[in-house]
Formats: C-alpha cells, sequence, structure tokens
C-alpha cells in the first residue's frame, strides 16, 4: 500500500510539473503581445482579484437563520416550569403534575378541564376509562392514535374536593377560575409551540376557556369556532376549535354519543381540508 502511495505521490508530482511549464507568463500591463498570429490582451491584475477570485468573506449566520429548537425540547422545557411550579394550592397537594402527551408536531390537539385520580397518579392526562373512550373515538373516527394527537388540560394539577386525601377516589372536582388563571399560561404556551390546526375542548370547562363564552357544553358543541391568536404573532395560520363533550359525560349518558360522533366528524372533515 506505501509503494502504490509513493508512485501516486510521484505521478502528482509529475504532472505538477508538467502543467507548470506549460502555464503563459502574462505580459506587463498594458503591453500587448503577439503570439503564433494571435493577439493577447493585457490583463489587469486588479479585475482578476476582484471579478475572478471567490469571495471569502466571513458571513455571521443572521438571527431569522439561527436553528430553531424543535417543538419536541421547547415542550420539555416547558414541562420542566410546570414540575416546579407553585403557583397556586394544587401544586402543594399533587401526586405528580400532568403536563401533556402526544406528538409534538400534532395537527390535532384534546384539551381536558384537569388531570382526576388515575392522572394524578400516572402523571399523564386521560389514563382512565375516559382516557379509554378518547382512544376509541379517535381510533374509530379519525383514524388516529394518541401518539399522534397531543393531549393536554387547562390546569396540570388534579383539583380535589379534599386535597389532604389524594388517595381518595371520587374526589375530583373542576378547577376554579382563580386556579385556570394561574395556570392558563402553560395551556396557551403549549398551543403556541405546537400551532395545530384544530383544537377539540372536552367538556363545559374546557370549552368555556377556550372560547371565552358563559354558554355550556351542549350550546357550543356542534360548530366550528376560531381560536384567538391575535396576541400570539408566532402562529401563522388559523386554528379551528370544535367543543364536543367529555368522554366521562358519554360514559354517564351514551345517549350524548351520537352528538359526539358528529363533533368527531367535523373535526376530521377540518383535517382533511387542511393542506399541511
Amino acid at each position: 500500500m506505501n509503494r502504490e502511495l509513493q508512485k501516486l505521490a510521484r505521478d502528482f508530482a509529475l504532472w505538477i510539473a508538467d502543467q507548470d511549464e506549460n502555464i503563459v507568463e502574462l505580459p506587463p500591463e498594458g503591453v500587448l503581445e503577439k503570439t503564433e498570429g494571435r493577439t493577447i490582451p493585457s490583463v489587469n491584475d486588479d479585475k482578476i482579484e476582484s471579478d475572478n477570485l471567490p469571495d471569502t468573506t466571513f458571513c455571521q449566520p443572521s438571527e431569522e437563520n439561527m436553528q430553531r429548537p424543535s417543538n419536541k425540547e421547547l415542550l420539555e422545557k416547558l414541562r420542566q416550569e410546570v414540575l416546579s411550579c407553585r403557583k397556586c394550592g394544587l401544586g402543594q397537594y399533587r401526586l405528580n403534575a400532568v403536563f401533556g402527551v402526544g406528538n409534538p408536531d400534532a395537527r390535532l390537539m384534546f384539551v381536558g378541564e384537569g388531570p382526576g385520580f388515575q392522572e394524578d397518579h400516572q402523571g399523564e392526562p386521560f389514563v382512565g376509562r375516559s382516557g379509554q373512550l378518547l382512544d376509541k373515538i379517535m381510533e374509530t373516527v379519525l383514524g388516529l392514535k394518541r401518539s399522534d394527537v397531543y393531549i393536554a388540560n387547562i390546569v396540570k394539577c388534579h383539583p380535589m374536593k379534599n386535597p389532604e386525601t389524594p388517595e381518595a377516589h371520587s374526589n375530583d372536582r373542576p378547577p376554579s377560575p382563580m386556579e385556570t388563571n394561574e395556570c392558563k399560561d402553560y395551556l396557551e404556551e403549549q398551543i403556541r409551540i405546537i400551532q395545530p390546526v384544530c383544537i377539540v375542548p372536552l367538556g363545559s370547562v374546557a370549552a368555556k376557556f377556550l372560547l371565552k363564552s358563559t354558554e355550556g357544553i351542549s350550546v357550543l358543541r356542534g360548530k366550528e369556532y376560531e381560536y384567538d391568536i391575535s396576541k400570539i404573532p408566532e402562529i401563522r395560520h388559523r386554528i379551528k376549535i370544535v367543543p364536543t363533550y367529555h368522554p366521562a359525560a358519554l360514559l354517564r349518558n351514551p345517549n350524548l354519543k351520537r352528538d359526539t360522533w358528529y363533533d368527531i366528524k367535523l373535526v376530521k372533515a377540518i383535517l382533511d381540508s387542511d393542506g399541511r
């Protein structure tokens, strides 16, 4: 191998030497020479330097061209903030903060009101019977899995009737206006990062919060709305909102399934018509 390399090196050196012998020496500036009947114009050295040499100027990358962190990285940074949050009393008694789960680049986002008993114990939203029903609805109507969408809640900690007994069942309650106000920035930041095509509020509390409405879910459902992006310039497209019943309500009253199916079909139509 060394002999072959040495031979290649010698051949390359001979080729370089041969090229040097064939280089035509340029005439002095302003002088014309005759070579085999052809006129060779004088060459301006400054022109060669300015026009023919490559531009070696070092360019600093602009701020807009700097690589933006991925949605996954941004969400993880936000999740760490939630884990240390103690803004309201919910954070003092929770077993686990329930940040959110799913695809950080999801086109569809589900939003509930807050974690329940199972979620508080496992640290993941919609993992009980309600979550199982939600998974079934997604797969049946939308053809999507939990890993295809993003699921979150307005508040990230379990609202309990008696926070002294987090191990007790039937201890859930809706979050108070003060609690949702303290936690709303986290959800709004999740929406800003993910920028979904459509958001589905599950139940009255989530629907009222996202739509800034006092109407109940039975009035709000069955229609599509637009998320208010006026204060979030980073969001570059419209985000639809389609409220529907909370899966827990369907478990209590199966007659609501027909309306829920209609709402999720509306969601599917929105996703199918979106070009992204």
